[in-house]
């Protein structure tokens, strides 16, 4: 059995290679960073970390070395539940490691100003997604839903719900800037209130 840090290690070796080979001069790249695998675990059915690079961010699941994945379809989308809750990974294929299926974090690199501020936030990730939701935080996001509001679809008879603003704070709540990426994610509060 493979063990989480032999794994770890060859995720940087190979992601090494491809930044120097293939990625070397591209201005997607934040020279702050370099590769790092970090966190990795036994989770489910393989191993699971992040893999820190300077054009991207991913929460990555290795299959168990008795898995055979060659039969899947390169590009798929395969929900997996968290604590959390539940992540969409994409099936891909790179030389030297095989396949794997890879969750999005971050990308482009170009937020972080250091290695160290990228490890933390790929830390406290990996610490958010063993964290079992409370009850207050059980409003998921429904995706199918929110794909259609995007891409400008008509959408059923209430689906929507309409929503009271909030009075107060007001002002100040829209001065502090929501990512995108929160917003999919669900995490619509200023980071002051966490």
């Amino acid at each position: 059995m493979i063990q989480p840090q032999q794994a770890a290690l060859r995720l940087e070796q190979v992601f090494t290679r491809i930044a120097l080979e293939q990625m070397a001069g591209l201005p997607l790249l934040n020279p702050a960073l370099r590769v790092e695998a970090l966190g990795f675990q036994h989770y489910q059915d393989g191993l699971l970390g992040v893999l820190i690079t300077p054009w991207m961010m991913s929460l990555i699941l290795l299959p168990a070395e008795e898995e055979d994945w060659t039969s899947r379809e390169l590009g798929d989308k395969e929900p997996r539940g968290f604590p959390a809750g539940r992540y969409k990974f994409l099936l891909n294929e790179v030389e030297d490691l095989g396949r794997y299926l890879a969750h999005s974090l971050y990308s482009p690199m170009h937020e972080f100003r250091s290695q160290g501020q990228a490890r933390a936030a790929a830390e406290d990730f990996l610490r958010g997604l063993m964290t079992p939701k409370t009850p207050d935080q059980n409003n998921a996001v429904d995706e199918e839903l929110l794909g259609r509001i995007m891409r400008n679809e008509e959408l059923p008879e209430g689906s929507v719900q309409a929503v009271q603003p909030e009075t107060s704070d007001q002002g100040r709540r829209g001065e502090q800037m929501i990512s995108r990426r929160d917003l999919l994610r669900g995490r619509v509060r200023p980071a002051s209130e966490h």
